[in-house]
């Protein structure tokens, strides 16, 4: 899932304000967002960036983050599942908008494409 690794190295200093915010160090942040991307990346398995962009930006990213396995996270990190919970909910708004724009340009075509693909069945 290159899209997902992609939104965490263009964003990685907006999630880190982010998690600090949330309470986090400097030094968990660091930890916790590969960990997080990886947990992300497993979640989205047999999904392809359509439908990921979708659920983070029209669904709700809580919804898609809900399928992230926060207890083998919080094992790795040795941090608790509270923890993790409260990191991957402070860094989800700066992931959705990070979808949505990268998405606009694939959702754009796909929804360029569905009118023409819609006349044809009509």
């Amino acid at each position: 899932m290159d899209l997902i690794k992609e939104c965490f190295e263009e964003n990685g200093g907006a999630l880190t304000e982010q998690l600090k915010a949330a309470g986090f160090s400097g030094d968990q942040a660091g930890q916790f967002l590969p960990e997080a991307a990886s947990g992300i990346i497993d979640s989205a398995q047999g999904m392809d960036i359509a439908e990921i962009t979708s659920q983070l930006v029209s669904d709700g990213p809580s919804q898609f983050l809900s399928a992230v396995n926060v207890d083998a996270i919080a094992e790795k990190l040795g941090m608790s599942s509270d923890l993790v919970t409260k990191g991957l909910a402070a860094i989800a708004p700066v992931l959705s908008q990070a979808f949505a724009q990268k998405g606009d340009g694939l959702l754009g075509a796909v929804s360029s494409m569905a009118p023409g693909i819609l006349k044809r069945f009509s």
